[in-house]
């Protein structure tokens, strides 16, 4: 077997048919393949839906995190090859035409990460558009997202797989401790494909990051690794020192002007950094985003300290 696709799955009614056809009609004629749905105890039709596309359906129910969930399904595949994506992304035409010498560099190199940043759909709002989109043209990433992550069976063993008690960001740490292995993380922005399930408005993209923010959360070292949460740390202790600002009586003016506007500069600093290369309004619309962001990322601390059980994600 070549190539083993892994999907976990919950509640994914909408979008697992889709998914697994756009794999074997995408999929080039030339590889041996199996897709792998692992189900987290759905309960809809998700088991039976994707069954019903050409997918073999694993229960994983009894798992708790995602990142277990890949796991699982990586015990029952055949395929030297992985390639893990979510239950609601579709490949493209231009994936199919670009992925053979993508196959041909982890035969050749087993310790590269391999993959890409999805594409929104086309009628996605502007603003999700600006916040997505340039992530889809980065080509030397600090990570690969787990939502399309291709990797060599035998690396993906050595490193000792997703860390299954991670309830997100699990990808990061996976590639982290590829790169200490030896690894090396490439991004393939041809490798075309379609996020069916991204935030269509300002209030889901907050909710998903208050959910998605929670695995930085997890120790120190996994808050050490990671930008986002330093940064996130900074934007909690400057808004605690605007709040002391404000209710503390007779202060000067400029004691509060001073922790507004490093606020203000963090978010534009952000932005400036990750998107001025690609479009200038991206960079000024995206600017007001990572005020959001951040402060979704805040909740996610208190969500990650005050609910340590793990929560199954769904889009439905």
């Amino acid at each position: 077997m070549d190539i083993s696709v892994v999907i976990p799955a919950y509640n994914e009614t909408m979008f697992i048919s889709d998914t697994v056809k756009s794999i074997v009609k995408w999929m080039p004629s030339c590889y041996q393949f199996e897709v792998i749905v692992v189900d987290h105890g759905s309960t809809d039709n998700t088991a039976s839906l994707a069954t019903e596309a050409g997918a073999k359906v694993i229960d994983g129910k009894a798992e708790a995190t995602i990142a277990a969930l890949r796991n699982l399904g990586v015990t029952h595949a055949k395929g030297r090859l992985l390639l893990f994506i979510d239950a609601d992304i579709t490949l493209t035409s231009q994936w199919s035409e670009n992925i053979e010498k993508v196959f041909e560099l982890l035969d050749s190199n087993p310790k590269n990460i391999c993959g890409s940043h999805p594409k929104v759909p086309e009628d996605s709002s502007l603003l999700m558009k600006s916040w997505f989109e340039p992530k889809t043209l980065e080509k030397a990433p600090t990570h690969i997202g787990s939502c399309h992550l291709i990797i060599a069976r035998q690396f993906f063993d050595t490193i000792d797989g997703f860390p299954g008690e991670m309830e997100t960001s699990e990808e990061f740490t996976l590639c982290l401790n590829a790169k200490k292995a030896g690894g090396k993380i490439i991004a393939f922005p041809e490798l075309v494909i379609t996020h069916h399930g991204s935030p269509e408005t300002l209030s889901s993209f907050f909710s998903r990051e208050i959910w998605h923010g929670r695995g930085d959360w997890n120790s120190l070292q996994s808050i050490f690794s990671s930008k986002v949460a330093m940064l996130t740390l900074i934007f909690i202790i400057l808004h605690l020192i605007f709040i002391s600002a404000l209710i503390m009586p007779a202060q000067p003016t400029i004691f509060q002007l001073i922790p507004f506007l490093a606020i203000l500069s963090l978010c534009v600093f952000s932005s400036f950094i990750k998107f001025y290369k690609v479009k200038f309004s991206y960079f000024l619309v995206n600017s007001l985003t990572f005020y959001l962001y951040f402060l979704a990322r805040s909740l996610s601390l208190f969500s990650a300290v005050c609910f340590k059980k793990t929560i199954k994600h769904s889009r439905v």
